[in-house]
């Protein structure tokens, strides 16, 4: 007989920052969690219940390389910086971390660009009190009416970051 068992969602709050992981010393972290709504703004933290936290930069203007792709012709194209701070006592692993951006009333488009390092997530466990950061970039019809869901796994509450 097969017992099913729902998956537990780690809930959180907007934080000003994601704080910093041991790696990069030269910040201070000020997070907090409750039971706030999962949304922050861009250039904001959200920090999980379990001291995961998530940064995602304010969106900046970004040419596509040649080889680049996902970007569609008369569009804008769009990069975040993104920065993940495992402020968890567990080892975190990015492998399921996801990101969509709406744009407008339309679905964006991720762009891949190998040649400009943007568009693929981390893959190596972040240990406890450490971060990672990469970039992430859309094809936008409408850079100034943006709304990003940000997904750090099954286990977790998707964070939803806007202006």
């Amino acid at each position: 007989m097969a017992t099913l068992t729902a998956c537990s969602q780690t809930d959180g709050e907007s934080t000003p920052d994601a704080g910093t992981g041991v790696n990069r010393p030269d910040a201070a972290s000020t997070a907090t969690t409750s039971d706030e709504p999962a949304t922050a703004k861009f250039g904001q933290g959200f920090t999980f219940r379990n001291g995961l936290a998530v940064t995602v930069g304010m969106p900046e203007p970004f040419a596509p390389s040649g080889t680049a792709a996902g970007f569609n012709p008369g569009d804008q194209a769009i990069t975040f910086t993104i920065t993940i701070v495992n402020g968890s006592p567990e080892n975190y692993d990015p492998a399921l971390f996801t990101t969509t951006l709406q744009s407008g009333n339309r679905e964006a488009s991720k762009i891949y660009d190998s040649a400009s390092n943007i568009g693929e997530t981390p893959t190596t466990v972040i240990l406890p009190g450490r971060e990672s950061e990469f970039q992430v970039a859309y094809s936008v019809t409408d850079p100034t009416d943006l709304v990003m869901e940000v997904s750090p796994g099954f286990e977790y509450r998707d964070a939803i970051f806007t202006f």
